[in-house]
């Protein structure tokens, strides 16, 4: 377990509803591709992104171990570059792909991604950031942040990185205490979860994905309610 807000009870229930869930979509997924002018493929694709999401915050909460996580996060990366690159589903989303790249080490879809942001009304000086960490040959070609006051916080966390790692961590630490769990207004997570019973754990992916690109000592963060600390350990 780890997250213990709830019992080992409610995270296996709450798990195995996911699985099913999300196996049950999976059953259908030939039949769907394979007839776009009979079912509406991107909301599909979106609902399994939504459903693989579901299951791997719950199997994260539960304990189960990162690389029983990784069917999850090829699912939601897969299906995210896809829906996006048919309709806009949000900045968040488009972060979150490049999040799990790193924490994952899934940089097959790296050059896809790279594709999509160019494409996308989402390129900017945050997330090509975190592209050329990945990729050094990439130029960073603006200094705008798309959406600043989503963003502003973790992008000072990489710009402070850059000459004080310590005071980037302490600027990450204030984000996790602070700001984070206040911007969960929508998505697989937000901040009504608790009460509304569809509760798989506050776990802020972006740290995570931010001490590991950057190299930070996250002892500081070990404790953080919401760090999600075996993701950024991932090797």
């Amino acid at each position: 377990m780890r997250d213990t807000v709830k019992t080992e009870e409610y995270f296996m229930e709450r798990y195995n509803k996911d699985a099913s869930d999300l196996a049950e979509r999976m059953s259908k997924y030939e039949e769907v591709i394979s007839h776009p002018d009979k079912y509406n493929v991107w909301s599909f694709k979106y609902h399994i992104y939504m459903e693989a999401a579901c299951k791997f915050y719950s199997g994260y909460s539960l304990g189960l171990g990162m690389n029983e996580l990784l069917p999850e996060v090829d699912l939601i990366i897969r299906n995210l570059i896809d829906t996006m690159e048919e309709m806009d589903s949000g900045y968040d989303n488009m972060a979150l792909i490049i999040y799990l790249i790193i924490l994952f080490n899934r940089t097959e879809f790296l050059d896809e991604y790279k594709e999509l942001l160019i494409k996308s009304e989402y390129w900017d000086v945050y997330l090509e950031n975190l592209i050329q960490i990945l990729d050094p040959t990439w130029q960073i070609s603006t200094e705008e942040l798309c959406c600043p006051k989503e963003t502003n916080s973790v992008y000072e966390v990489v710009v402070l990185s850059k000459e004080n790692k310590v005071e980037a961590v302490q600027r990450l630490k204030r984000y996790l205490k602070r700001q984070w769990f206040m911007s969960l207004t929508e998505g697989v997570i937000t901040n009504r979860n608790l009460k509304t019973g569809w509760y798989r754990g506050y776990w802020c992916i972006a740290a995570a994905a931010l001490v590991k690109a950057l190299k930070l000592d996250d002892t500081e963060l070990k404790d953080c309610k919401y760090y999600p600390y075996d993701m950024a350990h991932f090797c």
